[in-house]
């Protein structure tokens, strides 16, 4: 849990410590997140080399690595938190009307309605969602700043926000990112204090909810999809398929795995989706126990540096923003890796920075180049622009002195 450096008089509904000391100028944070991001990059590119052959998905995620960089170092070094904060509506309201074009005239592909193709580009905007989602709930508290805990009553406007992102992907249909778009804003509201009332009318809520979707809103293969992960061998030719061979790559890997290219469940094709939702099967039955430990060991730097950052945030705004992005990328490992081992059922959640995807991949980049923004803006390293007209007041104020 991080702790608080809050006085009672400066109380603002948040949980977090907002950094009332200062660090030194020494951008240690920043430099570990370059390495790491780095390095997850050169990892993921050379998996995808293997899981794909060398053949054309490789060289398209090339491009993608190439724009994805480029936002991370836009995001990092160009657009102040300050920005996406005085934005964050409108930002929301554009990803909205984009999702919504979705709807309407997106693409069709392997029977979900996900894609839109804009001058050229194809893309996913339910991926921007989740970015999205942890932008507003961040820009929400801050300008809603209670000097009590937040009861139901004052989260409407953020729970209808977020809503309208859920009801806009579910019916892709994408009940997976619909889901982490939700999550998202979870974690974050848990780092606000929220009145316990509140809280158990939202849980009791969520249970019949959950009751409700489950009779009347998830389709027959989403209900298998659940079904398998605790029966996995029920239907293993069709329902059960992905997650049995899934569990038979990682296994085959054992402890220092096949080596680079020579996984058989991977390049004789037993292994689906092997370039998208279960890449990392491919790098675990390649590398094995202990390509996976260096795996969870990248990523779980990157996730303690980033609350690191949300700690010494200097404004609640910057502060629930990194724990929005942390919770980000943290849910969409966690939730890729339990799914490649059968812990969690097959809901199409990318790998960062591992699977194959223009949308997901700058998503991630964007989202770390934001906390590398919030760490810049923690040591004051964003040059504040004075407002305009500033100067001038300045002048004519000396020459009334004179």
């Amino acid at each position: 849990m991080l702790k608080s450096r809050k006085t009672k008089s400066d109380f603002d509904g948040t949980a977090l410590s907002l950094g009332s000391d200062i660090r030194e100028s020494n951008q240690h944070y920043s430099r570990i997140l370059c390495t790491t991001f780095a390095l997850l990059v050169i990892l993921g590119l050379i998996n995808l080399y293997s899981a794909t052959d060398g053949k054309a998905f490789f060289y398209s995620q090339l491009r993608n690595a190439t724009l994805g960089i480029t936002l991370f170092f836009a995001f990092g070094w160009f657009i102040p938190p300050r920005a996406l904060n005085t934005y964050a509506y409108w930002i929301f309201g554009f990803v909205c009307a984009l999702l919504a074009f979705v709807l309407i005239l997106g693409d069709v592909a392997g029977g979900s309605q996900r894609w839109i193709e804009i001058g050229g580009f194809r893309g996913q905007p339910s991926e921007l969602a989740k970015v999205t989602a942890a932008l507003v709930t961040a820009r929400f508290f801050y300008t809603n700043k209670l000097r009590s805990a937040y009861k139901l009553s004052d989260l409407w406007l953020l729970a209808g926000m977020i809503g309208l992102i859920f009801v806009l992907i579910f019916p892709q249909p994408d009940l997976g990112t619909a889901g982490i778009c939700v999550l998202i804003a979870a974690c974050q509201i848990a780092f606000v204090q929220v009145d316990r009332k509140s809280l158990i009318i939202v849980a009791t809520t969520g249970l019949v909810l959950l009751i409700v979707a489950w009779f009347g809103l998830l389709h027959d293969y989403q209900k298998l999809r659940i079904v398998n992960l605790f029966n996995p061998g029920m239907d293993p030719g069709g329902s059960g398929y992905h997650s049995l061979q899934s569990l038979v790559a990682v296994g085959s890997g054992r402890i220092m795995g096949k080596g680079f290219m020579q996984g058989t469940q991977t390049q004789l094709q037993f292994l689906p989706e092997r370039h998208t939702d279960f890449i990392f099967s491919v790098f675990a039955e390649e590398h094995g126990f202990a390509g996976a430990l260096i795996t969870f060991v990248l990523f779980g730097v990157l996730n303690y540096v980033a609350l690191e950052i949300a700690r010494q945030a200097k404004d609640s705004f910057t502060s629930l923003l990194a724990v929005g992005l942390t919770a980000f990328l943290f849910l969409e490992f966690v939730i890729n890796a339990s799914m490649v081992l059968g812990m969690f059922p097959v809901v199409g959640i990318p790998l960062p920075l591992f699977s194959y995807g223009g949308s997901a991949y700058l998503s991630v980049c964007i989202a770390l180049g934001a906390l590398i923004a919030i760490d810049r803006e923690n040591l004051g390293l964003f040059r504040r622009v004075k407002p305009f007209g500033s100067a001038a007041v300045k002048s004519a104020t000396a020459i009334r002195g004179m």
